[in-house]
């Protein structure tokens, strides 16, 4: 059995779940993960064991009796050259066929119970993400938040705004804000306590959710799993590599959903300086669509 070594943040650990069969039909035989992020493996069938790279170290005598131990990293390779999508770079680094047609993964009916009591009743909701790039493992709610990355985060005041003009149009849907205790918080919204990041795809899969509005973080390979269409605001990062084509992949300078890369400079602040106006009129393009 081979074992993969899949380093990053949840986003990279979920975009990897859309080789994995490939993989397990390339090695002919079920495969072993080690990951910081175990819970997005959950329940899949062809993973045999998940390890948790918080508590297991690479020279554990599972990992290091595996017939092959198998690692790259897509952030060190031809990926940064802006042309792979990163599913598209895993299978190149891997050795298995890309196909435009792979998505990510995730098997958590485990969680139907409790998706159902974070959303609360029958009310029909949408999730929300604004900032990100902090990493849940190891969380302490005493820090201060600090992005990893956060050219690609939506301005609070500009959240608010379209959080107030869904509200306008949508005076009874419910706006779960989906972000660690010390990420900013919004009016009119619901923020859960702090749940299994897993749990949040089995949430998008409930039948009254309508939608999701997010920037370029977790909720975004979250949503491909789970089939739910939303808007995605781009910011220092490019859609083709990491977005998906179901959604509504907007910024500043780019509304159409067609990428140019000459127009596009990661360091430009404005890149995701969308007017709240559009993101809205784009979310009623999405909203309330089956899942796909």
């Amino acid at each position: 059995m081979n074992t993969y070594i899949i380093e990053g943040g949840i986003g990279k650990q979920v975009a990897f779940t859309a080789i994995i069969d490939a993989l397990v039909k390339k090695d002919k035989e079920k495969i072993q993960i080690h990951s910081p992020y175990v819970d997005v493996f959950g329940g899949n069938l062809n993973v045999k064991f998940a390890l948790d790279a918080n508590q297991i170290h690479h020279h554990d005598k599972r990992i290091l009796d595996s017939q092959n131990i198998c690692y790259c990293e897509p952030y060190k390779a031809n990926f940064i050259k802006g042309e792979q999508h990163i599913i598209q770079s895993y299978c190149k680094l891997f050795g298995v066929k890309y196909d435009e047609k792979m998505r990510p993964k995730m098997f958590t009916d485990h969680y139907k119970d409790d998706a159902k009591r974070v959303a609360g009743d029958d009310k029909d909701f949408i999730v929300v993400q604004f900032s990100g790039g902090q990493a849940p493992a190891g969380f302490n709610p005493q820090n201060h938040y600090v992005s990893g990355d956060p050219t690609r985060n939506y301005h609070p005041h500009l959240a608010q705004k379209v959080i107030d003009l869904i509200r306008k149009e949508y005076e009874d849907l419910k706006i779960i804000n989906f972000s660690l205790p010390n990420e900013p918080a919004y009016k009119e919204t619901e923020r859960p306590d702090v749940i299994p990041f897993a749990q949040w795809h089995q949430i998008l899969k409930l039948p009254n959710c309508k939608g999701f509005i997010s920037v370029d973080s977790c909720l975004n390979h979250f949503a491909r799993s789970a089939g739910r269409k939303g808007v995605v605001i781009w910011g220092g990062t490019r859609w083709p590599q990491f977005g998906y084509k179901q959604n509504k992949n907007i910024n500043y300078w780019f509304r159409d959903g067609e990428w140019d890369e000459e127009k596009f400079e990661p360091q430009d602040p404005r890149n995701v300086l969308v007017e709240p106006e559009f993101v809205f009129e784009q979310f009623q393009k999405i909203y309330g669509k089956e899942l796909v």
